[in-house]
């Protein structure tokens, strides 16, 4: 369990993504020991210039990666699924450059497959 003093504790990420549908908080602890909240979301996917065969959806890891990145997909459910891919393969990229993840009531450390069972 990691605990969070005030000079550790960050700020909750403001939220990157107009309509989300999935949402999570975690605390990430980086290489250099200094900890975060992020805030995981995917938002609600929508085709992309009203052609029901091409669909987007947009992903953020608040407070760990700058930016929205657009998941493309045939459908919603492909958008929805390669976008929990997008974040399960960014933290197991964080984790292999040695950060952790824990729950945000502060146990843990996790696993990232934790995360998504």
């Amino acid at each position: 369990m990691v605990t969070m003093t005030t000079s550790d504790k960050s700020p909750v990420p403001d939220s990157q993504i107009e309509h989300t549908v999935a949402e999570r908080f975690i605390i990430c602890r980086l290489k250099n020991g200094e900890m975060r909240v992020v805030r995981l979301q995917i938002s609600l996917p929508l085709p992309v210039d009203g052609n029901p065969e091409r669909w987007s959806c947009d992903v953020a890891l608040a407070g760990l990666y700058p930016g929205t990145p657009k998941v493309p997909g045939v459908d919603s459910f492909q958008c929805i699924n390669l976008a929990f891919g997008l974040i399960r393969q960014a933290l197991e990229k964080f984790m292999e450059d040695g950060g952790q993840i824990y729950w945000r009531d502060g146990s843990g450390p996790l696993g990232v497959m934790d995360l998504f069972s």
